[in-house]
């Protein structure tokens, strides 16, 4: 015990103590235990491990990944902290639990799918490749829709006190705010992983098309940028989301006409020059129309 009555591990975590001082032995067996506070305490050990020496924290990593699929919130979100430092000091590291990410990925709690998004995200700026392994995971989760404001879906409407109520209704707010992020983040990466790795969505086409054809902008924008990278890879296999593409040029975001556009540019078929020349003529925003008849006159070629 430390003079202050705590363990080693506990006096770390309070910065009563030098983390340097914690026997690994103690740390894997908190990281195990059956209370979820002591497992989270052992993931913020392994978070102050990696701050100070990424070798030390090596040998819990597999342990962390496990973490991911904890019942208890916080012990996911101590552990992902835990793999985004040791994967800012190096991303090599956590190659082997990243796989583990796919559980927080399809969470239902906005925290948690946050904390999923910031390690991939720490994942992906190093080494998009690396992010392979949840390619799957990232297009499911896409594919469920965003987070919703209506107030009909909230706990509040069954609390008749107002200090409680809204505590509750600010709750869901910040969750709601932080599946946002996390869905953005998510879109980010899986592009990310498409340009490096374009064959790991080369099954996945039809689910594309239907982000594509979708409600919501940012799969919608995620979905073009990926059959893009297809299409650059080998543009015989977006064929069964060509439709849906072409369709995107009547969006009413002008980000995904734009997207559009650039995705019917790398596929490279001159079929559709006729169509981006009617683009050209209906678009209003001049930047759109004029980059639609040059990709138009590319395809002439």
């Amino acid at each position: 015990m430390s003079g202050t009555g705590h363990s080693p591990l506990e006096a770390a975590i309070l910065r009563d103590g030098a983390i340097e001082s914690v026997e690994p032995a103690e740390i894997s067996a908190a990281l195990d235990a059956e209370s979820a506070a002591t497992r989270q305490r052992g993931a913020r050990a392994c978070t102050l491990l990696a701050e100070t020496d990424v070798d030390s924290v090596r040998p819990f990593v597999a342990e962390l990944g496990r973490a991911l699929a904890d019942e208890n919130p916080g012990v996911v979100q101590s552990a992902a902290s835990a793999l985004v430092e040791t994967a800012t000091a190096d991303v090599d590291a956590v190659t082997g639990v990243v796989s583990d990410v796919a559980v927080p990925i399809q969470s239902d709690l906005g925290g948690v799918q946050l904390a999923a998004a910031q390690l991939l995200r720490a994942v992906a700026s190093e080494e998009p490749s690396h992010c392979v392994p949840v390619a799957d995971a990232l297009l499911d989760r896409l594919g469920r829709p965003p987070a919703a404001d209506s107030d009909e879906q909230s706990a509040t409407v069954a609390i008749d006190d107002r200090v409680t109520r809204r505590t509750v209704r600010q709750h869901e707010q910040e969750e709601r705010q932080h599946e946002r992020v996390a869905r953005q983040i998510f879109a980010d990466v899986a592009v990310a992983v498409a340009e490096a790795e374009p064959p790991a969505f080369a099954d996945r086409v039809e689910t594309l098309a239907e982000l594509v054809a979708g409600d919501d902008v940012v799969a919608r924008g995620a979905g073009l940028d990926i059959l893009g990278s297809l299409c650059r890879d080998d543009p015989a296999t977006v064929e069964a989301a060509e439709d849906a593409v072409v369709a995107c040029l009547d969006a009413d975001a002008p980000v995904l006409r734009a997207r559009a556009v650039r995705t019917l540019g790398f596929l490279g078929d001159g079929e559709y020059a006729a169509v981006l020349r009617e683009c050209a003529a209906a678009e209003s925003d001049d930047e759109i129309a004029a980059f639609a008849a040059e990709t138009a006159a590319f395809l002439d070629e």
